[in-house]
């Protein structure tokens, strides 16, 4: 799914992490420490998609001189939360999104599945400096279903 028109984002928190092995981790520490005060089941969707999207820079991006990093922004709209993961991009002109059924036996491919299940939008752009984002939006209201929202 592309971001063609998605509705306005405010109030954004950012941090730009260096890739290694805990950077997972702390990807997961910032969402939490910036959704402390929201629902725990919607802190617990957004811990699992930010794990999920930084888990696949780390595994299919390539590293090396100046590509070391992962981005990572949470913004809010009117009842919902926008997850963003910045990369450097991939040597693809265009962006992948391909989301398996988290029941799949894929080896691959799982993780974007329960991103698209734990959310209500989610797409990736390539920006024109071929950094890539991937992100997906929550409802900020949780009404106890996966993906669901009032919007």
């Amino acid at each position: 799914m592309r971001a063609a028109t998605t509705p306005e984002v405010a109030l954004w928190r950012d941090t730009t992490l260096r890739r290694n092995d805990k950077t997972s981790w702390q990807a997961r520490q910032a969402t939490g420490l910036w959704l402390a005060d929201s629902h725990p089941v919607v802190r617990a969707d957004a811990l699992q998609i930010v794990a999920e999207l930084v888990a696949n820079v780390i595994q299919h991006v390539p590293g090396g001189p100046q590509r070391n990093w992962v981005a990572l922004r949470l913004g809010f709209g009117d009842e919902f939360i926008r997850l963003e993961v910045t990369d450097p991009g991939t040597h693809d002109t265009e962006p992948r999104f391909a989301a398996l059924q988290v029941e799949s036996e894929e080896e691959s491919g799982r993780g974007l599945g329960i991103v698209a299940a734990l959310s209500i939008r989610y797409g990736t752009a390539v920006g024109a400096n071929g950094h890539r984002v991937v992100w997906a939006d929550l409802a900020h209201t949780h009404d106890g279903a996966p993906g669901t929202s009032s919007l």
